[in-house]
Parts: C-alpha cells; sequence; structure tokens
C-alpha cells in the first residue's frame, strides 16, 4: 500500500501527469488570449507536453515559455495568414453558394479545397514549428507532405480532433476545457511524433545550415 502511494508509485504518477496536463493546457489558454498568439501558444503547448510531460524533461512553466519565445515570431506570423486566409475563403464561399450560377459553383470548389488544404498544413504546423527550425514558408510545405505521406494519421487526428470538440462544446461541462486539450494534445503527440520521426536526422547527422536546425528537445 505504501508503494501504491509512494513517489514511485502509479496513484502519484498518475495525478502528477494530470497535474501537468492541466497546468500545460492553462497556460496554453493563457498564451492564446492576443489571439494572433495562438500558434505560438499551440506550438509551445506540443513542445511542453512531449518534452516535460511525456519526456519528463524540465518544468512545464518554464518549458512553455521557452518554447513560447522560440516560436513567437513564426506563430504570429502563421496565425495571421491563417486567420486572414480563413475569413476570406468563408467569406467567399458563402458569397458565391449565395449566387447559385455554374460559375460559382467551381469557385466554390476551389474554396473549400484551398480550406481543405490549409486545414491539412494546420494539423502538423505548429507540431513541426516547435520541432524543426526553419522559414515559414518551408515549415508549411514539410507540413503539408506530412499531411499526405502519413494520410492515415491525418485522418485520425482529423477525426479525433472533431470528435474531441463535439465532446467539448456539447457533452462535457465547461471547466472540463481545463483540462480536453490538453488531454488531445498529449494523445495525439503519439502520432505525430512517428510521422516527424521520419524527418529527424540521426544523432550523428547535422540538419543543414544554421536556419536549419532540428530543435533539441531532449538533451538540453
Amino acid at each position: 500500500m505504501n508503494q501504491l502511494f509512494s513517489t514511485e508509485g502509479i496513484t502519484y504518477r498518475f495525478l502528477n501527469k494530470t497535474g501537468n496536463i492541466i497546468l500545460a493546457t492553462i497556460l496554453w489558454i493563457i498564451g492564446c488570449i492576443p489571439v494572433v498568439t495562438i500558434g505560438t501558444s499551440t506550438a509551445a503547448f506540443y513542445y511542453t507536453m512531449v518534452k516535460s510531460v511525456r519526456k519528463d524533461v524540465g518544468y512545464v512553466h518554464s518549458e512553455f515559455w521557452r518554447g513560447y519565445k522560440l516560436n513567437l515570431k513564426k506563430g504570429v506570423a502563421a496565425t495571421a495568414v491563417i486567420l486572414v486566409l480563413g475569413i476570406l475563403l468563408g467569406v467567399e464561399m458563402r458569397l458565391v453558394l449565395e449566387n447559385g450560377v455554374e460559375v460559382s459553383r467551381i469557385w466554390y470548389s476551389l474554396s473549400g479545397l484551398l480550406m481543405l488544404l490549409m486545414v491539412l498544413v494546420i494539423l502538423y504546423l505548429f507540431p513541426v514549428m516547435s520541432r524543426f527550425d526553419m522559414k515559414l514558408s518551408r515549415l508549411c510545405m514539410l507540413a503539408f507532405v506530412m499531411s499526405i505521406r502519413f494520410w492515415y494519421i491525418t485522418l485520425a487526428l482529423a477525426a479525433g480532433l472533431a470528435l474531441v470538440v463535439w465532446a467539448q462544446l456539447y457533452l462535457l461541462p465547461i471547466p472540463m476545457i481545463l483540462l480536453t486539450p490538453g488531454l488531445w494534445c498529449f494523445a495525439s503527440s503519439f502520432l505525430i511524433e512517428k510521422a516527424m520521426k521520419a524527418y529527424m536526422p540521426k544523432p550523428q547527422q547535422t540538419a543543414g545550415d544554421d536556419n536549419e536546425q532540428v530543435k533539441n528537445w531532449y538533451d538540453d
């Protein structure tokens, strides 16, 4: 019984892991408040979830803000582009749908295709941003390639995310928002890590030039 509640016991590890997930989720919510930092906060969220919660390296709060600072500029830029494109495509699709002519249907289909491509990129972009140090354009391209190459993971991520959002909106009580995003990030990281490992250099290799290096997650 004493071993069950010791610092090495399953009860302590479960409570500690759950507490860290809740803390990471709260930090993510705080980081998203300025809206344009949603991408930055999401990249830091994933960074923290894998490094501190899963790998037990460092402290959740310090690693989150470290990841936040590292991805601030690119995260803000990516969020701004996504918000603008999302609004433009949404408005265009609505206007085209209301128009109802044949040419409009073609534009509606093209807009829908662009929206789908954007969603595919978003599923991987911020985890990729938290791991790889590249220009934003190359991060987007890598995210898109991963979404196609690992299509089965992409389907699982899209379905899982949709289910989590639906459950939080219609089934779960509002306070669960402090845990639900963290649980999803924790669970989805097992899938995303499988995809990202295909693009990680071996320990003996370098990751390219100074502007395209893989961020060291576990050894610092």
